[in-house]
């Protein structure tokens, strides 16, 4: 099976098999730790820059995300449930370490979907973070960097406890697993997240 078919299978897992639950997420039995400081409620997004519903998600999260109060923390988690979305969580990490996120994360979905750029080599993100002033030097040392290694690594072992098998996905609190499947659509997650939110800061 090819790394496409693969993606594709990932996607249509996360958005078309799964039945739409009543609450329009799942808790998990084990909550997974948590990235932010007490005070925060953790919203993970969980994506890939090849999945097309991620990139349908994207601009709609960035509005939301306007909207949030201050506790709110939204903490993005490229997956690599495969090789070649590995290589683009690697990009993810690369563009966070150089600061580039706010320019290069959009950046990076639109090469993909609108210019339909081959970035799957590392030269081929050494020519694309070039053009937001990044080195070629910088992005390849980078690449295979410890830091970079260990994020991988860790962001891994968090897509296994959340349980996922697709993207895109929102996981509230590390314990509310809201996805296309169970919320019913990419807009439907973000009403079902508010939901979850205002639920946890009341509990607090």
């Amino acid at each position: 099976m090819t790394n496409t078919l693969r993606s594709l299978v990932l996607i249509i897992i996360s958005l078309a098999s799964l039945p739409v639950l009543a609450q329009g997420y799942i808790t998990l039995k084990e909550p997974a730790p948590l990235q932010v400081t007490a005070e925060k409620i953790e919203v993970t997004a969980v994506f890939s820059y090849t999945c097309p519903y991620c990139y349908q998600l994207e601009p709609l999260l960035q509005t939301w995300m306007l909207k949030q109060q201050a506790d709110v923390q939204v903490v993005y988690l490229p997956a690599a449930f495969n090789k070649q979305w590995e290589h683009l969580a690697r990009g993810y990490y690369i563009m966070d370490t150089l600061n580039l996120t706010s320019q290069a994360h959009l950046g990076l979905f639109n090469a993909i979907h609108q210019e339909n750029a081959n970035l799957g080599s590392q030269r081929a993100l050494e020519n694309f973070f070039e053009r937001y002033g990044a080195k070629k030097e910088q992005v390849n040392q980078l690449y295979t960097s410890f830091g970079v290694e260990s994020r991988l690594r860790q962001d891994i072992s968090r897509l296994k406890a959340y349980r996922l098998k697709g993207v895109p996905a929102l996981v509230i609190d590390g314990r509310y697993v809201i996805d296309g499947g169970s919320a019913g659509s990419l807009e439907n997650m973000l009403k079902v997240a508010d939901k979850l939110i205002s639920e946890v800061r009341q509990a607090r």
